[in-house]
């Protein structure tokens, strides 16, 4: 009932996005999106159903820009079930994220940088708000930083994620992994890596 995507170029591809949806034989045709947002790069978007899910609002948590910056912007989405009362209880805060891809220290960095400023915003959600992180995280290992900073034990938990599949480990190109493998590098040479991940409160 919500897909949280990533590598938008445009409002207008996200609209055909929706159309497709909405037009494809089967489809409950109540598709819609929240608002599109320019920032610089590709964009993280959320498509729901308007008839399961009540949308409440869209937040910049961070603008991307040059190194050492972030690249993309990272957005939260602030939801909660169809005729269900406003409170906080009733509210679900999707992190849709395209986390920096690479492995040298500035791409590790970069991506620590995006999570921190994700964990220190979930701290800010009213008690009682359910959240989770949906996305492309390019994040090859459950030592990396990044993911640590998520479902790390901290002074203050309150932003803490968590694992629902809890299979820590070197996810690269790693056979143990390879049924929770979600990206084929080049198309058909097989899947080698955990890059995408749903974290949750």
């Amino acid at each position: 009932d919500v897909i949280a995507a990533q590598e938008f170029s445009s409002a207008n591809a996200l609209n055909t996005f929706v159309g497709v949806l909405n037009s494809a034989t089967g489809s409950p045709g109540d598709w819609a999106a929240a608002p599109f947002l320019d920032g610089p790069d590709s964009e993280s978007v959320l498509v729901y159903r308007t008839s399961k899910v009540t949308f409440v609002r869209v937040v910049t948590v961070a603008v991307g820009g040059n190194p050492p910056e972030q690249p993309r912007n990272t957005y939260r989405y602030d939801f909660r079930p169809a005729g269900y009362g406003d409170v906080p209880a009733n509210t679900i805060a999707v992190y849709n994220v395209h986390l920096k891809s690479g492995d040298t220290t500035d791409d590790i960095a970069r991506r620590l940088l995006e999570t921190t400023r994700i964990r220190d915003n979930a701290e800010t959600l009213p008690a009682g708000t359910h959240f989770m992180m949906a996305g492309d995280t390019n994040t090859q290992s459950s030592n990396q930083t990044a993911y640590v900073q998520l479902v790390g034990s901290q002074a203050v938990n309150t932003g803490r994620f968590y694992d629902p599949i809890n299979s820590p480990g070197p996810w690269n190109n790693n056979a143990n992994f390879r049924y929770i493998h979600t990206q084929d590098p080049i198309g058909a040479g097989g899947m080698d890596d955990r890059h995408d991940q749903i974290l949750v409160s």
